[in-house]
């Protein structure tokens, strides 16, 4: 064998070397091919977990969109029919101070009439004053006419007897 000494005497030879390392350099390509192919196996499969759980969140994402626009419709629908009801309180309050403001009189309007019955009381009271003396004067005089038919009637009644 060529390039051997007389002491140290190896098997391997050129060829063989070469046979050695291709079989080594195959088997770690294989290796390799393998592990990509595994490294290529779990990315398709987290690629396609992805995807299912995007696919997943926006499903998600669209029932609570949609649960979020059917409240809104009925917060709206509450809303609407609780204006509605503030609109006829309102129309109903503003009727009933329309009423209050058509029945009661205006102050000066009853200050006015205020003074015209003070006024009228006024002349009704010296009337019945004045009606009252009048009426105790006439029962005076009654008085003073019954007491003195009665002293008459008395001085009659003692001449006689």
């Amino acid at each position: 064998m060529s390039g051997e000494t007389a002491r140290q005497e190896s098997g391997w030879s050129v060829d063989t070397l070469k046979d050695h390392l291709t079989a080594l350099m195959e088997e770690s390509e294989k290796r390799l091919t393998a592990s990509d192919n595994a490294a290529e196996l779990r990315n398709e499969q987290r690629f396609t977990a992805q995807q299912q759980a995007i696919k997943d969140a926006l499903i998600s994402q669209k029932e609570a969109v949609a649960a979020a626009l059917v409240a809104a419709e009925k917060a709206v629908l509450v809303a609407e029919n609780n204006a509605e009801k503030w609109r006829a309180s309102a129309n109903e309050w503003r009727g009933a101070m329309n009423d209050r403001e058509r029945n009661l009189m205006p102050r000066l309007e009853a200050e006015q009439s205020t003074r015209a019955n003070a006024e009228k009381i006024s002349i009704l009271a010296s009337r019945m004053d004045k009606n009252e003396g009048r009426t105790n004067g006439l029962l005076t005089i009654f008085a003073i006419i019954a007491a003195l038919a009665g002293l008459v009637s008395i001085f009659m009644a003692l001449r006689k007897g």
